[in-house]
């Protein structure tokens, strides 16, 4: 099979591209999203101004604050992809204000979400936005306090703590099911997170890789090739 220049040698990940990657399918949740994300950027630029913030606090909101202004094309897919690999047990690594864990825990409320090693003041932050929406199904803990836990899917968030990301890096294996995916933001925006996705993406583990710019996807599943496919991030919708 030949898709836009290039072969995929597998019907799972032509799938995947053209059913989930490329699908204008729009659910019952996103318009009640979108306008969570009005409200947060409300909230997000008065909280900006904040004086009281210490430099890292007012950096990250400020980042936060810009994400959130376009970031629904990605979150629309994010949706999609979670809601397609429909995972048992999924995780959410690092920092965010609220909008992208509760697209992941309003896909299943009968399943809990784990947030792991998330920064205090991020923590705070979101569970305010949580609760509003009534997201009742989501847990925050140290990733230490997670090492029983393994997951199907995790996505790791463009901010997150460099011991955090350390930490989940050397024990990997701990995490993740052998068959699973793994999400990683910022691959082409962030030197660490670019290293990161390189370094992931050449492991055994890992079959398929899906580089889409702003964000990859690393697949491991039985009877899969190696392989690694280049898109972009105009291919979701």
């Amino acid at each position: 099979m030949h898709y836009r220049g290039f072969g995929i040698d597998s019907p799972y990940i032509y799938h995947i591209v053209r059913n989930v990657i490329e699908a204008k399918m729009h659910y019952y949740p996103f318009k009640k999203l979108d306008r969570q994300c009005q409200n947060m950027l409300v909230i997000l630029k008065e909280k900006v101004l904040d004086e009281s913030l210490n430099v890292e606090q007012a950096f990250w909101f400020k980042s936060e604050y810009e994400h959130l202004k376009d970031c629904t094309k990605l979150n629309r897919f994010l949706f999609r992809l979670v809601n397609f690999v429909n995972p048992q047990n999924i995780a959410f690594i690092g920092d965010d204000s609220g909008l992208n864990l509760t697209y992941l825990a309003k896909l299943d409320t009968r399943r809990t979400l784990f947030c792991l090693g998330a920064r205090s003041y991020a923590i705070a932050f979101s569970q305010s936005i949580l609760k509003e929406q009534g997201v009742s199904n989501l847990r925050f803990c140290e990733l230490e306090v997670s090492n029983h836990h393994a997951f199907d899917l995790i996505q790791i968030s463009r901010t997150v703590a460099p011991d955090v990301l350390l930490e989940f890096e050397k024990n990997l294996d701990r995490y993740l099911n052998m068959e699973s995916y793994l999400i990683i933001e910022n691959i082409n925006k962030e030197e660490e997170m670019n290293l990161l996705w390189n370094r992931l993406k050449k492991m055994e583990r890992f079959n398929v890789s899906l580089d889409l710019f702003d964000i990859g996807v690393l697949i491991a599943r039985k009877g899969l090739k190696k392989q690694d496919h280049n898109l972009s991030s105009s291919s979701y919708k």
